[in-house]
């Protein structure tokens, strides 16, 4: 019998072994989604939609057609539409729309942040709705494969899927880049701990301030009218200051 053909094979260093490349995405797509308590089956078609994420994933780590330079794959609206205009068809539609809605579902979700150097670029792009534009391509992509291919092609329930649950496939791609995949740079466990660290020094440095003013307001007022009220205030606000920090001293008036 012989052996299955694997599409993009890689050779795991830790399992010793020949790997699909798109089984390993697919593992850690579903890892992802454990982590975040979004396993498979909260909406129709997760399973099928597993199964395309992991794909493109793939081609993102080969050199497969996603890869090559598409003239019509672009940030702005007008240059797709030009594209087609020129270029009419379903198929076209489809491969066009698809294609796009793939980039920015992959440039949000693995590669979030990125800017473009252009200065004209970052100011139309600031007043852009990425993720909305996404799903709505992902819809126009299921609409025209259904022209060609009727509604029970098996991706259009997956576009759709994708369009609808937008928002949780992002963070789904994120952890999975973030956690597994090491496209992303974390914070170790030793750094978090020092941030925290010095956060709460500087919180604990302005409480320090605030409670030193509000003393020497009290020691104000208590100076320009003598009250056992005003004193007992005062009193109360130097004990504070002095748990707060132990060089603090001051002589019981």
């Amino acid at each position: 019998m012989e052996k299955p053909v694997l599409v993009n094979p890689f050779f795991d260093l830790k399992s010793t072994a020949i790997q699909e490349t798109r089984f390993f995405f697919l593992n850690y797509v579903l890892k992802a989604r454990a982590d975040l308590h979004l396993e498979s089956g909260l909406h129709a078609n997760d399973q099928e939609t597993n199964v395309y994420l992991a794909g493109l994933l793939s081609s993102l780590a080969s050199s497969d057609a996603f890869l090559r330079q598409k003239e019509y794959v672009s940030p702005f609206d007008i240059d797709i539409r030009n594209y087609l205009d020129t270029h009419p068809g379903a198929r076209t539609k489809y491969v066009v729309y698809r294609d796009n809605a793939d980039f920015g579902l992959v440039s949000r979700g693995i590669f979030k942040g990125y800017v473009h150097p252009g200065a004209y670029q970052k100011i139309v792009m600031s007043q852009s709705d990425p993720q909305g534009r996404i799903a709505v391509y992902y819809e126009l992509a299921a609409s025209a494969l259904t022209h060609l291919q009727g509604s029970h092609a098996s991706l259009v329930p997956v576009f759709c899927s994708i369009a609808d649950n937008l928002q949780e496939i992002l963070y789904i791609l994120a952890r999975a880049a973030g956690y597994y995949f090491d496209l992303m740079e974390r914070i170790t466990d030793g750094s978090m701990f020092h941030l925290d660290q010095e956060l709460m020094s500087m919180d604990n440095h302005k409480a320090y301030s605030v409670k030193v003013d509000e003393f020497l307001q009290a020691y104000g007022e208590y100076k320009a009218v003598q009250t056992e009220e005003g004193r007992k205030k005062l009193l109360a606000l130097a004990g504070e200051c002095s748990l707060m920090n132990e060089r603090f001293k001051f002589e019981e008036v």
